[in-house]
């Protein structure tokens, strides 16, 4: 009887959970919580910099893609990138970035980019590779070797705006002088749409919780190791 007792329990328990993250609003108001530090920026604002640094995590090398990558959810980093070069804010665009392993081989996403961006869209700004990077400290140790290389003194940090709070805290951490650019904004809010409190399951619902709770362990991680 205790154990079907505890099994009923268990088996109640996950619904329960599973119902509060895929058919409440409870995943949105916590990625809001992150996103809300970086409310939208317009570009016309944004001062003239040395360099664009553009984050990885919106596209991965697919090979058999006529452009050879596939865009993910964060793909919104690039466009913005790409509208801030267009308008001049900075002669150099830097993209960063993970790597991936296909059949064996690493492909790096921002060495994909690069030799994407150069011949195709011909951007005016001089394009770096960070080449394959292990995370977002990763990035900020390889921009930082950059802008000392080349005597960058402020750059326009673009990525997701659920993810600037811990970049900005780590490419700040490195000496940098950084103006947030946030883009891809997740949550309603930010979008003008809207959605009910209690809704049908939803999976873009367990989406926010992970990437909250992605950003809150990862934070964790960085101020344990001194990297913010």
């Amino acid at each position: 009887m205790k154990r079907r007792q505890a099994t009923t329990a268990l088996a109640a328990a996950s619904w329960f959970v599973l119902t509060l993250f895929t058919c409440t609003a409870l995943p949105s108001l916590l990625l809001d919580s992150l996103e809300s530090r970086h409310p939208p920026v317009a570009a016309g604002d944004l001062p003239v910099c040395d360099a664009i640094v553009c984050l990885g995590g919106g596209v991965s090398p697919s090979p058999p893609e006529p452009a050879g990558v596939h865009l993910k959810s964060a793909a919104d980093r690039l466009p913005a990138a790409l509208i801030l070069a267009r308008m001049q804010k900075a002669p150099h665009l830097v993209i960063g970035g993970g790597g991936y392993k296909i059949h064996g081989k690493w492909h790096s996403e921002a060495d994909t980019l690069k030799d994407l961006l150069n011949p195709v869209l011909g951007t005016p700004v001089a394009v770096f590779s960070l080449g394959l990077c292990a995370d977002t400290h990763d990035e900020a140790l390889k921009t930082a070797r950059l802008a000392q290389d080349h005597q960058w003194k402020s750059i326009l940090l673009v990525t997701s705006a659920y993810h600037m709070p811990r970049a900005l805290a780590v490419f700040r951490r490195q000496g940098l002088q950084v103006t947030p650019v946030p883009c891809n904004y997740i949550t309603s809010k930010f979008r003008g749409t809207e959605r009910d409190p209690i809704h049908p399951p939803n999976h873009g619902e367990l989406e926010s919780f992970s990437l909250w709770m992605h950003e809150i362990v990862g934070s964790l991680v960085y101020r344990w190791k001194g990297w913010i």
